[in-house]
């Protein structure tokens, strides 16, 4: 008895419209991410100085924060607290005061600007801090602030800018 034919060959199909293989050769792939740390805006310094309870509870809203800030925008100070019930921070970068939180779902964000009506108090004892920023008519409080010498040198330097945008 013979064997049986060897079954025809099949060529594979052309690629389907969308697939991996049609779009390589139509566009080139995205550039690649460098490797390393990229820290366009000097969060890198501001979250070394936060103590690593403060950076553990905050690390949520620093991401969300990282979003946020603009192109060319520096970090001058952050303090971790919590904003609106929620762990959060508050930073001044070199053009406004943002408060960001890790709110599941919808983060809650108040950017203030640096104006000479922006007021701020601050409070602590000796475990925790408060910082309250009142501005058009309103008041935003970060409180549970651990950090306190942190919560102090933020405090002055929102004054010290708030002085010299009245200047």
């Amino acid at each position: 008895m013979a064997p049986p034919a060897p079954p025809p060959s099949v060529a594979a199909p052309p690629a389907a419209p969308g697939t991996d293989a049609s779009v390589a050769a139509v566009a080139p792939p995205e550039p690649e991410s460098p490797l390393g740390v990229v820290d366009p805006f000097g969060l890198g310094p501001a979250t070394e100085r936060l103590s690593p309870g403060s950076l553990r509870a905050g690390r949520v809203a620093l991401a969300i924060l990282s979003a946020l800030l603009e192109r060319d925008e520096q970090v001058e100070i952050l303090v971790q607290g919590r904003y609106q019930h929620q762990a959060g921070v508050a930073v001044l970068t070199d053009r406004r005061l943002l408060l960001v939180n890790d709110h599941e779902w919808l983060p809650d964000i108040r950017e203030i600007s640096i104006t000479p009506d922006l007021v701020v108090q601050g409070w602590k004892d000796d475990r925790e801090a408060s910082l309250v920023f009142v501005t058009e008519g309103q008041s935003c409080t970060l409180s549970m602030i651990l950090d306190l010498e942190l919560a102090k040198e933020f405090a002055d330097r929102v004054r010290r800018r708030v002085a010299e945008a009245g200047s």
